[in-house]
């Protein structure tokens, strides 16, 4: 009887009823924990927590995913076991698993060394040059099968460390470029930008490097073409580019272009500011029939507000939204010349101001015997739709080349997406495509915050004596409250 009662009294104790509900908790807490991870390992649950999304895909992607009609393989030159869980490779293969997760996308991984035909198998002309750790992304179109290669370059931003002269990867371009290889291969017709030479134009490949991938990411073929060799510009030309002559261009030139323009052809001219004073007497003959001049000027900002510090001819100018371009732009150019809207107006010529300075700015002329300078505000691009023709002709004309170029890229950071997307969506306007693969690079970031002098103080008070004499009054009350239990 006696020990019956002690037992009673033992389970009666405040002490045991306490660890008896904290054993509880603890199971309850671990059955769910293991609950949820069988969930969400049955449904493949995954929550990209990085501040840029590097694991998700964009709503650009998911429509175009969307909208697949074709089957497209996407194969990785690899063997992405061997991947490890911190190389930037395994960035790629887990976005990768996104995109397999569409009927339409198949991708899988062959190591090259496992198997050593698989590369003359995919490049039996050996036109592609692929290599190991290269990714092919292939679709069939209309019985022919097309196919697009994608490089380490391809898939991560780089940028050259200015202490030891090394790139090193400071985002990721992987949705972009297979997003975009994607559109390509299952495109049913490519049609063809082409830049001119000639005159001393700025290279496509040495100079645009980033336009031309953003064109080919968007089903475009990028060519040279010399206006003086041919006779009639090629049927597959869906926009000509002129990026920076140095030299005039010929009568024959322009009898050709005005041809072009009649059949409802595309252009963009670009020009720079250019101390030698060329004579660019042909060119302007030409725009004059779309009512613009360009003029042999350097175009300086006054207002300080709207130019870089201490560098009045580099502008900051706001690309309003309008008809042609959807949105806003900050964009940033440097030594520019600016160019003339014409009083003579014609009913089937419209002209839109894309960018314009301030009215404090100047065009410097660079022959003062030409004339005086010119007063802002001026604009430095614009539009022109050219009903004159058979067909309905689009033409951009630029004061500046330079703000899509690699350099710039280097130069202006995040200003330069902004040039980028204003240049593309210009362009898709152009062409009648607004569907553009417009996915921007995924930088690398690390979140962090930083604190003045006197937080760092109150934030070092806290942690050492604060923080550490609550803890000790808070187990002193527990331990005296418990001696009486």
């Amino acid at each position: 009887m006696e020990k019956n009662s002690a037992n009673k009294k033992l389970f009666n104790k405040r002490s045991l009823k306490y660890g008896t509900n904290a054993v509880i908790m603890v199971v309850a807490v671990i059955a769910i924990a293991v609950l949820l991870n069988v969930v969400v390992g049955i449904l493949d649950l995954k929550l990209d927590l990085t501040p840029n999304k590097l694991y998700s895909l964009s709503e650009t992607t998911e429509e175009i995913l969307g909208e697949l009609d074709k089957d497209v393989q996407i194969i990785g030159l690899f063997d992405d076991a061997a991947v490890a869980t911190d190389s930037e490779y395994k960035q790629v293969t887990d976005l990768l698993s996104l995109y397999a997760k569409n009927p339409r996308i198949k991708v899988q991984y062959i190591d090259p060394d496992k198997n050593p035909g698989i590369i003359n198998q995919l490049d039996p002309d050996k036109t592609m040059n692929l290599q190991v750790s290269n990714f092919i992304v292939k679709s069939t179109v209309n019985g022919n099968e097309k196919k697009k290669k994608l490089e380490y370059y391809d898939l991560f931003e780089m940028e050259l460390n200015q202490y030891t002269y090394q790139y090193m990867s400071t985002g990721s371009n992987a949705e972009q470029g297979f997003t975009g290889a994607i559109k390509y291969v299952t495109a049913e017709y490519t049609p063809v930008v082409y830049f001119t030479e000639g005159h001393d134009e700025n290279d496509v490949n040495r100079e645009y490097s980033n336009l031309k991938g953003s064109l080919e990411k968007n089903n475009y073929l990028v060519k040279n073409i010399n206006l003086m060799t041919i006779d009639e510009i090629p049927d597959d030309a869906e926009l000509i580019v002129v990026a920076s002559p140095k030299r005039d261009i010929s009568f024959a030139e322009r009898d050709l272009l005005e041809r072009y323009f009649l059949d409802g052809g595309n252009a963009i001219f670009m020009f720079d500011y250019l101390e030698h004073d060329p004579s660019f007497d042909e060119m302007n003959k030409l725009f004059s029939k779309f009512n613009i001049a360009v003029n042999n000027d350097k175009v300086k900002e006054n207002d300080e507000r709207r130019h870089i510090p201490q560098d009045p001819y580099t502008i900051l100018v706001d690309a309003y939204s309008n008809s042609i371009i959807p949105q806003d732009f900050y964009t940033v150019l440097g030594n520019s010349r600016s160019i003339s809207i014409l009083k003579n107006e014609k009913d089937y010529v419209t002209i839109t101001p894309m960018i314009q300075t301030s009215a404090q700015a100047v065009g410097e002329m660079v022959n003062k015997a030409r004339g005086e300078d010119i007063k802002g505000p001026l604009d430095i691009a614009a539009a022109i739709e050219y009903g004159g023709g058979r067909e309905k002709a689009k033409i951009l004309v630029t004061g500046n080349s330079s703000f899509i170029s690699d350099s710039a890229y280097q130069m202006y950071g995040n200003y330069y997406l902004d040039n980028m997307n204003f240049m593309l969506m210009t362009m898709g306007w152009m062409i009648d495509q607004q569907d553009e693969v417009i996915v921007p690079t995924k930088p690398y970031e690390i979140n962090s915050f930083n604190i003045t002098q006197t937080q760092s103080t109150v934030m070092r008070v806290v942690l050492t004596f604060i923080l550490p004499l609550i803890i000790f009054v808070t187990g002193l009350m527990v331990y005296l409250r418990r001696r009486h239990l």
